[in-house]
């Protein structure tokens, strides 16, 4: 089994390479990245296995990378690209082979017009598959698998700092891209109500949760999984589905505090005659900041899916459990091989980059996650990759 990672020098790319090394049955990972180019052939060196293949490709360049995904059974994007997706999509079509991405910022309604070109030629494609949405759908459906009926989904994460900021020399510090997070800080808090999706104010209704690491409060997310599961599973009339995530209480204030100042905009405002973003500002603010000289951050990603309903008559609740163990193997494992921040989103995309491989998503066509990737199975294969995987079945009285 082949497979190609795009994007590949990122936290996501790191922990995918990590994770496909893994696999007896990948014989070759082609790792690509045009932007950071000595950073990924630092970690390839360190990774230091032969099965590795470097390049300096660009995926949205849709004629060349064509040309570079031949021969190749999966192309996995791990690229930051908005408004390129659909390039490197098309790329990974006329190649023949399967793909994979972990968002593809609106361009979903373009690469579902290439549904039946996929389906002709055999192949899948799988559209935000990363860790939520992605892993989450598919916990999901996991869930959704218990009941007869369901009538609630409750999506609760966390991405905790277990390093105190006290004991930091940074100022500010993140577990996944900067970009995402002020982009979530920023938008309506979606939910479904009714069958119907209802929008909320940032970070709307407020909870505490009692996570492994901890309680902490979380929150309403512009998160598109009500949405899709809802327009997915029309038929099961579903009265409420939300996603909330929680962070550091300290982390909390001081994402919001940027927010309200404005730094998540991307509007060019007037600077004493010159024209910047603000967003532009604060990032190349963030990029200049030193390196940790103290303790550096320990971030660990923990989901939970909670769906309530009906099984043989009676009303259940069944919760699904997969995080990191910060204690555990797989942790230690990963982050000293180079993986860091909430690294777990390109595990969650390599399993099903492998289960494309291997031809355990049987679906040919371009579909999200709910729709084709088997669930037993793909929780299955968290766990062994050392995911903490957890489930839950209580009574409802």
């Amino acid at each position: 089994m082949k497979i190609a990672v795009t994007g590949a020098s990122g936290i996501q790319g790191m922990s995918s390479m990590i994770y496909l090394l893994d696999q007896e049955d990948v014989t070759e990972v082609f790792v690509s990245d045009p932007y950071n180019t000595d950073r990924l052939a630092a970690r390839v060196d360190a990774l230091g296995d032969a099965r590795l293949t470097l390049s300096d490709l660009d995926c949205t360049d849709e004629e060349a990378a064509a040309k570079a995904f031949e021969g190749y059974d999966v192309v996995l994007n791990c690229a930051m690209s908005p408004g390129k997706y659909i390039d490197t999509t098309r790329a990974a079509l006329r190649a023949g082979a399967n793909y994979l991405d972990m968002t593809s910022f609106g361009q979903e309604p373009m690469q579902f017009a290439l549904h039946d070109e996929f389906e002709k030629i055999g192949k899948t494609a799988v559209l935000d598959m990363g860790t939520a949405p992605g892993l989450s759908n598919v916990m999901a459906v996991y869930c959704m698998e218990q009941l007869d009926q369901v009538d609630e989904i409750d999506f609760a994460w966390g991405v905790i700092d277990l390093t105190p900021p006290s004991e930091q020399s940074r100022p500010l510090n993140w577990g996944y891209g900067f970009e995402g997070i002020m982009g979530l800080m920023s938008g309506p808090s979606i939910t479904c109500q009714n069958g119907e999706i209802v929008e909320e104010e940032p970070r709307a209704r407020p909870e505490k949760f009692k996570y492994k690491i901890g309680e902490y409060t979380m929150r309403g997310m512009p998160h598109r999984e009500p949405r899709m599961l809802l327009e997915s599973f029309p038929e099961k009339g579903f009265k409420h589905i939300m996603y909330r995530q929680a962070f550091n209480d300290e982390y909390e204030e001081k994402y919001a505090f940027l927010r309200d100042l404005g730094f998540n905009s991307r509007d060019p405002i007037d600077v004493k005659g010159v024209k910047v973003a603000p967003f532009d500002v604060l990032w190349t603010l963030l990029q200049n900041l030193p390196e940790e000289q103290k303790a550096p951050s320990n971030f660990v990603s923990e989901g939970n899916c909670i769906a309530r309903g009906i099984k043989d008559g009676r009303k259940l609740e069944v919760r699904l459990m997969v995080r990191v163990d910060p204690e555990g193997e797989m942790h230690k494992r990963y982050t000293s091989k180079g993986a860091s921040g909430s690294y777990r989103t390109g595990i969650s995309a390599s399993i099903t980059a492998c289960m494309l491989g291997r031809g355990e998503i049987t679906k040919k066509g371009v579909y999200r996650p709910e729709i084709c990737v088997p669930a037993e199975p793909y929780i299955r294969a968290q766990a062994e990759a050392g995911m903490e995987v957890e489930e839950t079945i209580g009574r409802l009285l």
